[in-house]
Order: C-alpha cells, then sequence, then structure tokens
C-alpha cells in the first residue's frame, strides 16, 4: 500500500460549520497527501467545490444509498471512508462489514458506543452509575413537571446530538411549551440541568482505539461570545444572571488542560471507544460535568488540526499502518473562526456527477 498517497472519501461535505467540511480541512492541512473524494446530498455545498473529485448521492434514508456510496469508493479506489453527518454515520456503521470486505476502512466507533451516546438519558445514567458528574436529566412526563423546581432547564431531543433544538427553559410554563414543540416535531424531549460557569466550558477531542493502544486527547475552552459560538443567550429576570447554550461552531483557547483531558480519555475507556470521541463538559471549583458526547469527530477537528493534532490523520495512518504518534503536542493559542465566501458558477454544478 502506497503511504504516499491516501485515497479518502468524506460524506456530507456542506458549507461553513459543516462537520464533513471541516473534516476535509483537517486531511487538507495534514503533512501527509491525500486524494480528497466529497460527497453530499445537494448541489449547493461548499465542500463539493473544494476538490476536483466530487459526488452527488441520495441522502441516507434512501434504499439506494449503500450501494452508490460503495460504488464510488470501489471506482476511486477508496481505502479510508468518514462519515460527516450524524444520519449517514449510523448507516455507514451498520454496514461497515460491507466496505471492510472491499478494503475500504471506516473510521467510526462499533455500533454499541453510537447507540448509547446518541440516547443521552440512557447516557447520563449510565455515566452516573460509575460515579460521574452529570447534570440531572428526565425524559418529559407532562404530568411530573410539576416536581421541577429549579430552572433554568435545558430542554432537548432525547435521540442524536449537536446544537439543533436545544432550549432553555426558565419556567414551567416555557419548559411544557419545548417540550411539546419538540414532540409536536417527532422526537421524545429530554429535561437537562443547566450545568452552570460559562466561562469554564470545554470541548475535549479523543482518540481511543484498541483498548487504548491509540490515545489521544486535546482541549478547547470554549468562548461563548457572539452569535457564531452560541445558540441562545438569556439573562435571568430574577437574579441578572447570565445562561448561555453553546452552538456547533467552536473556538476558543488551547492549552495544556491537563485534568480535563484525563477526565476525558477516562471516559472514553468507560464506554469502551473505539474510535473518535467528542467531549462537553463544564469545569467548577470543584468537579467537571459532563452533559454531551458525541461518538464521532467533531467540527472542532479543523481547529484542532491548526495547532498541530490532527485526529482525521492520525486515526487514518493509525489503521492503515499501525502508527501511533509519539507525542501529544500540539500548539497553544487561540483558534477564532470566520466566514468565507465562494463564487460558483452555474456549469460547475450541472457538471458534477450526480448519483441522486
Amino acid at each position: 500500500m502506497d503511504k504516499d498517497r491516501i485515497t479518502v472519501l468524506i460524506t456530507g461535505c456542506g458549507g461553513a460549520g459543516s462537520l464533513g467540511r471541516e473534516i476535509m480541512k483537517a486531511f487538507e492541512l495534514s503533512h501527509h497527501s491525500y486524494k480528497i473524494i466529497a460527497t453530499n446530498s445537494s448541489p449547493l455545498s461548499v465542500g463539493l467545490f473544494e476538490t476536483s473529485h466530487s459526488y452527488l448521492i441520495p441522502q441516507a434514508n434512501s434504499s439506494k444509498y449503500i450501494q452508490i456510496l460503495l460504488k464510488i469508493c470501489i471506482n476511486e479506489k477508496v481505502q479510508i471512508l468518514v462519515p460527516g453527518t450524524e444520519q449517514e454515520l449510523e448507516i455507514i456503521t451498520r454496514n461497515s462489514t460491507l466496505f471492510y470486505k472491499n478494503n475500504i476502512t471506516v473510521l467510526s466507533n462499533p455500533l454499541r458506543v453510537i447507540e448509547i451516546c446518541s440516547d443521552k438519558y440512557r447516557l447520563m445514567k449510565f455515566l452516573l452509575s460509575k460515579g460521574l458528574s452529570c447534570p440531572k436529566t428526565y425524559l418529559y412526563d407532562e404530568s411530573d413537571v410539576e416536581a421541577i423546581n429549579s430552572f433554568p432547564v435545558i430542554i432537548k431531543p432525547n435521540l442524536g446530538s449537536g446544537s439543533r433544538n436545544v432550549y432553555l427553559a426558565q419556567d414551567i410554563d416555557e419548559l411544557v411549551f419545548f417540550c411539546k414543540y419538540i414532540k409536536k416535531y417527532g422526537s421524545e424531549p429530554i429535561i437537562q440541568e443547566y450545568v452552570p460557569n460559562i466561562e469554564n466550558e470545554f470541548t475535549v477531542g479523543i482518540l481511543y482505539a484498541d483498548k487504548g493502544k491509540l490515545s489521544t486527547s486535546i482541549a478547547m475552552k470554549r468562548i461563548l461570545k457572539g452569535n457564531l459560538s452560541t445558540r441562545q443567550v438569556m439573562i435571568s429576570p430574577n437574579s441578572n444572571e447570565k445562561f448561555v447554550i453553546s452552538s456547533g461552531i467552536s473556538q476558543g483557547l488551547f492549552d495544556e488542560f491537563i485534568e480535563v483531558r484525563e477526565y476525558a480519555l477516562k471516559i472514553a475507556e468507560l464506554i469502551d471507544a473505539d474510535g473518535p470521541v467528542n467531549i462537553q463538559c463544564r469545569k467548577t471549583d470543584d468537579k467537571i460535568t459532563v452533559f454531551e458526547i458525541n461518538p464521532r469527530f467533531s467540527g472542532t477537528v479543523g481547529a484542532r488540526s491548526l495547532v498541530g493534532h490532527n485526529e482525521p490523520d492520525i486515526l487514518t495512518r493509525y489503521k492503515l499502518f499501525n502508527e501511533i504518534p509519539n507525542t501529544n503536542n500540539y500548539r497553544y493559542g487561540y483558534v477564532l473562526k470566520d466566514f468565507k465566501e465562494k463564487f460558483i458558477l452555474e456549469s460547475q454544478i450541472s457538471n458534477l456527477q450526480n448519483y441522486v
């Protein structure tokens, strides 16, 4: 196998902030050479125009999705397949054996890890059973909400991850409203204790494979200011205290943060991860409280690569060549985000290779 030119296919290569596009950035920043294949179901996806090898494919819920994706992988001699959306992560992982039979390595955790992390209520109960600090979490039951007397609380769908449909509720009326709203559109809501200390929110990237044979970590303290990094900001009418829900777009300070990184590695081991994991937590004087775990690469993967910790590259080299990085060093400093426009001709869109 040629170590100097690896062909990688990334799904879900959308626009600014999309996971697929951030994974693309990481491979582009690598010191190793990669041929990048990009796919998406929408022709108006910026990521498709960041490489000369792009395909329009059906959405992940299509009966044709896996066969078309496999066909592209075989035709392009793909060695590494990286899911770039949550929907594609699950369906690709369920069919990972099909890809492995064709010498295509999927960069994902086992399905059991994806399933426990995607069920937030189950995950919080599991972590609490292991003695870890987690926010109190309840399944929504309209008859029991009066028992909740500490606000604000977070309302969000139980299944899946990310910052979509996450809300702050300041009282019972808002709690019921947001829960009913989430239920109306087909999701089961959970109610979660709000974790304070917005000045110490961390996003931690873990690579944990083969029972710790590969084990790396990197932590960023998030800047929760401005429209880019925050989803919802609320000032309490009673205490004048500021409450913040972070968005899916991270910027902030990379530093050593040993305590936070070691805590996150412990969690990766507890959930028996075998791939990339992203852990979100807030730190107070006496504890670290975890409120979200994503069993995949995160949207911070591009920023991590910029400071010298390239998770997709590290995991690719480990899976293909059993390479393990000698050190866990990266540069300390701030990574700030911005948007960049791209002009695309109509003819470029019509020339996309279309499997939809």
